[in-house]
């Protein structure tokens, strides 16, 4: 039992610490729960000479908590030479602005290198979101935390006030003081062609995980034989989650775990999701459930049922590429080459089974040589246009993808469709580009070939039976290439949780929680020790 604690107590502290880190900020507990009765009583069954600090005294310590993990953060930031951030604007429940920038490197120790992840500010962001306004907070703090020059590259959506913003921000010859305040919609050709000219010497990339949400929406679109399906499950799925009386049929006959998660527009895979539920289902036992509940309507004809699994052959390699390039503290970004040459062959093989969706399949498919431009001419699937920067064209996904022994270059043979003499060709580049990187530190010296035997897999990559230590070599000039192109996130999948984050901790019960508050929580949340 704890005795007699005075204010000034280093025990006193060391629980009033625990209670701000394991409870407030760990835990979501609101500040509010400090003051009331029962807290108090359990406190003082622990050792009534306790004195518990009230919610103001813990919002000064939130502060001084926040400073002490930042000035932290400062210093590891201090001791590395590159960086990479993602950069998104969020807004909570009030509908107040936030702008996030999360930040990536590689710590190295004599130890172990470990790929690190922190969150650099999630500010309030008043007023419009134009792209002078986003750059300039954004540039205030890279300069807080003095990353300018160690800045390699920043990744963010497509919307198109975030791709003028960096244009803003790292000025070009021309610049372009326009802006569009939608957050998801593309510039036209004609700006996308004068940004991605101005963007390609200053290292924005363009997040994965949106390019491909626009790939799936662009093939939905294009096939308009699969919407009716789609708008049955959407309306079942509202219905499991508004009508007590369905939703106890369902349950009565297909137990309570089951259930059909309610879709996300922005989110495509959530879709995915939704329509791999209804078919985990049995068919007729599910129109039975829909007729006794007076919803005959709603029930899936035989060919309907048949198209709901033909999307999810057609797309479930698409949600896997999606989870892998958004997956929290592991490399990402050597999956992006990968990733689309996988999911082109995928679209490309023979799909007897595929009777209904065929248009999708050609939607798909061009739309993904669209969006991903330049990754097929940087693997000589597709001709260069002279004077545009196709999408993805930077050529860090080919170094990565080499430099990540998961994949190495076995991508090169099954999924690059070209010629055994071209693909000899490609794989013969992206060697020159890691060592032309390296040489810049120290001269390489090429190891001689290996091959070890993993086995077969399954699921995207499933062609790569073998792993290969091609003749990149291992001198301190490639690893110091794969320290800094393997930090870079693939998506904005990082900021993004930090807005999840965001979204916990403000729930309904706590709307009159400060702005400052929310950012101070949020970054200590984030910035966990």
């Amino acid at each position: 039992m704890l005795r007699n604690v005075t204010v000034t107590h280093p025990q006193h502290e060391a629980i009033t610490n625990a209670i701000l880190s394991d409870l407030i900020i760990d835990c979501n507990i609101p500040l509010s729960f400090l003051e009331k009765k029962s807290f108090r009583h359990f406190l003082s069954v622990l050792d009534s000479k306790y004195s518990p600090v009230c919610h103001r005294t813990l919002t000064a310590k939130t502060e001084s908590l926040t400073e002490e993990r930042r000035l932290k953060l400062k210093t590891q930031l201090s001791n590395t030479d590159h960086v990479s951030v993602t950069v998104d604007i969020w807004s909570d429940r009030k509908k107040r602005g936030f702008l996030g920038v999360t930040v990536h490197w590689v710590e190295k120790d004599a130890e172990r290198i470990q790929l690190k992840t922190n969150l650099l500010a999630c500010n309030r962001f008043k007023g419009s979101h134009t792209a002078e306004r986003i750059c300039d907070q954004f540039e205030a703090i890279c300069d807080e935390y003095d990353i300018k020059a160690t800045l390699d590259y920043i990744i963010s959506d497509n919307a198109a006030n975030m791709r003028k913003a960096f244009t803003v921000c790292f000025p070009s010859e021309q610049e372009d003081d326009g802006d569009d305040p939608e957050l998801w919609c593309d510039l036209t050709l004609e700006d996308q062609q004068t940004v991605d000219a101005a963007m390609a010497k200053k290292q924005r990339l363009q997040c994965f995980a949106h390019a491909l949400q626009l790939v799936v929406g662009d093939g939905l679109k294009e096939t308009k034989v699969v919407c009716p399906s789609l708008s049955k499950l959407s309306k079942l799925s509202s219905l499991l989650h508004t009508s007590t009386t369905f939703k106890d049929l369902f349950e009565d006959e297909f137990g309570e775990q089951k259930g059909i998660p309610a879709a996300v527009k922005t989110r495509w895979n959530s879709t995915l999701r939704q329509v791999k539920a209804v078919l985990q289902c049995d068919h007729l036992k599910l129109c039975a459930v829909l007729e006794k509940a007076g919803h005959k309507d709603l029930s899936f004809s035989p060919r309907e049922w048949n198209l709901l699994k033909e999307l999810v052959d057609i797309l479930k390699p698409f949600g896997e590429a999606t989870d892998l390039t958004q997956r929290e503290k592991v490399i990402t970004i050597s999956a992006v080459v990968p990733s689309v040459l996988s999911l082109n062959h995928h679209l490309e093989k023979p799909k007897p089974q595929v009777r209904f969706l065929s248009g999708l399949v050609r939607s798909l498919q061009t739309s993904l040589k669209k969006r991903f431009l330049g990754i097929f001419i940087n693997v000589k699937m597709a001709q260069s246009q002279e004077g545009i920067t196709a999408p993805f064209s930077d050529t860090i996904y080919l170094k990565a993808a080499a430099l990540d022994p998961a994949f190495a270059l076995l991508w090169v043979e099954p999924h690059v469709l070209v010629s055994r003499d071209i693909k000899a060709e490609v794989a013969q580049r992206v060697k020159e580009l890691i060592l032309q990187d390296a040489a810049e530190t120290e001269p390489p010296v090429p190891l001689p070939d290996e091959e070890e035997d993993i086995g077969e897999g399954e699921g995207l990559f499933a062609a790569y039976y073998k792993r290969q230590k091609r003749d990149v070599g291992t001198t301190p000039g490639v690893q110091l290439v794969a320290i800094r192109v393997l930090a870079v996130a693939a998506s904005s999948a990082p900021v993004e949780r930090v807005f999840s984050h965001g979204g916990i901790i403000l729930r309904p019960h706590r709307a009159q929680m400060t702005d400052r508050l929310l950012a101070n929580l949020i970054f200590c949340k984030c910035n966990a020790v």
